[in-house]
């Protein structure tokens, strides 16, 4: 496979109902809803590896829904995603976490989940431990853990998994001060890897220090796919 990443014709919708219970007739009979909320429509996308694209459009345009599909953590409602290599993602960094198992087990496990072998895990989890910084919690059950150590454990696990695709999103605004200085360098460090990297922010100068091409999505279809600097004076009303 040539491209890391190949979105084709991805749609999503979102259905409506009055009446909680009508989601679970829903569930077996597909019906009961009231109406459906169109998310993505028909949304095209390559990522070439070794490329960085930034993804960008206003709060509720579809970006943060795009961005979770291709990382596995939703489901599209058409269409296909096909990855060539692991997926780590800077998205949810608390998904996929079993709340009975320590931090430790559930690196392992949640990497399992990704498709990152046990080994790799094997010469990285001390890495992980030393990144996250949480002390004798790590080998403490992840239910008794703020979403701040959750999210550090999740961040710890995706950055040094090694994975050949990183999905980010918004994520420098993770965990207290310090940690967002480490999380930063760590993430920028990734950025000038070679990695190939799907990259959604509301900040002009990241997509401009990182991004080798800009995709804007408006109303859940793009509307721009290309140079940089074009797409973010199309996004800011300049041009």
């Amino acid at each position: 496979m040539e491209n890391a990443i190949e979105i084709i014709n991805l749609k999503k919708y979102y259905y409506l109902f009055d009446k909680e219970y009508k989601k679970i007739i829903w569930t077996f009979t597909k019906r009961g809803s009231t109406g459906k909320k169109k998310v993505l429509d028909n949304i095209n996308i390559t990522v070439k590896k070794g490329e960085i694209v930034g993804v960008i459009g206003k709060n509720g345009t579809g970006k943060s829904t795009l961005m979770k599909i291709v990382a596995g953590i939703t489901f599209p409602t058409g269409g296909e995603v096909r990855v060539d290599g692991t997926i780590g993602s800077l998205i949810n960094l608390n998904a996929g976490f079993f709340p009975d198992y320590t931090g430790r087990k559930n690196i392992y496990y949640k990497a399992s989940l990704m498709g990152v072998p046990k080994e790799e895990i094997d010469k990285s989890i001390d890495k992980m431990e030393e990144f996250a910084d949480i002390g004798q919690y790590f080998d403490m059950p992840i239910k008794m853990y703020s979403s701040g150590m959750r999210a550090r454990v999740g961040f710890a696990l995706a950055i040094f998994s090694n994975p050949d695709i990183l999905i980010i999103d918004e994520v420098f605004a993770v965990g207290d001060k310090d940690f967002r200085q480490k999380s930063y360098k760590k993430t920028k460090e990734m950025f000038e890897s070679g990695k190939s990297i799907l990259f959604s922010s509301h900040s002009d100068d990241q997509i401009r220090s990182f991004c080798d091409r800009v995709i804007y999505i408006k109303g859940g279809k793009i509307v721009f796919d290309g140079h940089v600097e074009e797409g973010l004076k199309i996004y800011n009303g300049q041009k």
